[in-house]
């Protein structure tokens, strides 16, 4: 069974770097697959979960994931992620408590200020967590 690497990169760290059997990301337009020999490809990946499949019937390993891009070739998947993290890591309560701080912090800003903070992508983050963990 033909393999290929994947490797998720964040502008923090290299996270993942592995062989798999099938890759799914979540794409602009919807989810997209990859399998050994797939067609050259880049495209913009939106907030959502990656799925890492080892084997043909292992488990899954995913991870939350917010933006950037994929880029394949036929046995390489190479993902450059804004944010990204295991869905193992992640602890949803946390999350939860951090999304209710952020939302009351951005609640008490004008448009003008709120149009100017990143507190609008870090509320996002924060539910593409909670989301990734309860899926």
């Amino acid at each position: 069974m033909a393999k290929l690497i994947c490797d998720i990169v964040t502008p923090a760290a290299k996270l993942y770097s592995d062989e798999a059997y099938m890759v799914v990301v979540p794409g602009v337009e919807g989810e997209m697959g990859f399998l050994h020999g797939h067609v050259p490809l880049v495209s913009a990946l939106s907030d959502g979960v990656v799925r890492i499949q080892g084997d043909k019937e292992a488990d899954k390993q995913r991870f939350a994931l917010q933006g950037g891009y994929v880029e394949v070739t036929g046995d390489k998947v190479i993902i450059l992620a804004d944010r990204a993290l295991p869905v193992s890591d992640i602890d949803a309560a946390a999350a939860r408590a951090k999304l209710g701080e952020l939302e009351t912090q951005l609640a008490a800003l004008s448009e003008e200020e709120a149009r100017r903070t990143p507190l609008a992508a870090d509320i996002a983050w924060c539910k593409v967590q909670i989301a990734a963990v309860e899926a």
